[in-house]
């Protein structure tokens, strides 16, 4: 289950030890991490739109999450515990989905923390200014509680425009995808949740095939994810330093 650890150094080590096991199969165990976000098609088919939309000029990710005391997660101890607290726990599916979408890894951050509801842990908002490694820039809005429940990724290129935005459409919870092209016009698209039965699926092919994890379940991916956030929790101890993020 995500998150692949609470730390970069909790993640090192457990690579450490399973890069230490004999590598022939069944010997070293199929290892994947729950990450459901990298197995909707939703991202799937989005990063496929990519080349379409030309020179990527910049990227929002805004979450305003719905995290409250009715949340079945709300009282899951282990989901608190964690140093960045929902920030992390929640945090990496969103950075999962950023990724999966631009095809390039986070590089730098700067990013200022609050904590503002004292029903949730610290911190429970999060602003966040990062810079890819092909060079672009985007910002990150993350609240953990808000009234107003929205979820999107949008990336502005040369020639069009991605979008992912949760959503409802004829009672099925998924997300609308809208793809602007060069001549304006506007493309949509819906795609109902189904990541989790999706990673399962790959997961049992892997167990069946003794291979080893589907490139999207890896615990190296996992482990970048938390990577991000965690650099992005170390910038705002840093009153918003630039932070480089650690590379798996």
């Amino acid at each position: 289950e995500k998150p692949a650890s609470g730390s970069s150094t909790e993640a090192e080590t457990a690579l450490s030890v399973y890069n230490s096991f004999p590598n022939k199969l069944p010997c070293k165990p199929i290892w994947a991490v729950g990450e459901n976000y990298r197995f909707e098609p939703a991202f799937v088919e989005s990063s496929k739109l990519m080349d379409d939309i030309g020179d990527m000029m910049n990227i929002q990710v805004i979450v305003e999450g719905s995290m409250n005391s009715s949340n079945p997660y709300f009282n899951s101890s282990w989901r608190r515990n964690f140093v960045g607290g929902f920030i992390l726990d929640m945090g990496v599916h969103f950075i999962a989905g950023l990724r999966m979408l631009v095809g390039s890894e986070v590089a730098t951050v700067s990013s200022i923390s609050r904590h503002v509801d004292t029903d949730l842990p610290p911190p429970d908002n999060i602003c966040s200014l990062f810079q890819l490694e092909n060079g672009c820039a985007g910002v990150l809005v993350f609240a953990v509680k808000s009234r107003s429940p929205k979820i999107l990724w949008r990336v502005d290129g040369t020639k069009g425009t991605v979008q992912i935005e949760r959503g409802v459409d004829g009672g099925k919870h998924g997300y609308q995808v809208l793809f602007s092209n060069e001549s304006g016009e506007c493309q949509k698209t819906f795609y109902p949740f189904c990541g989790v039965h999706e990673e399962l699926k790959a997961f049992v092919h892997d167990m069946v095939q003794a291979s080893k994890a589907e490139p999207r379940s890896s615990y190296v991916e996992g482990a970048r994810d938390v990577a991000v956030l965690e650099a992005m929790l170390e910038s705002s101890a840093k009153q918003g330093a630039m932070v480089q993020v650690k590379k798996f």
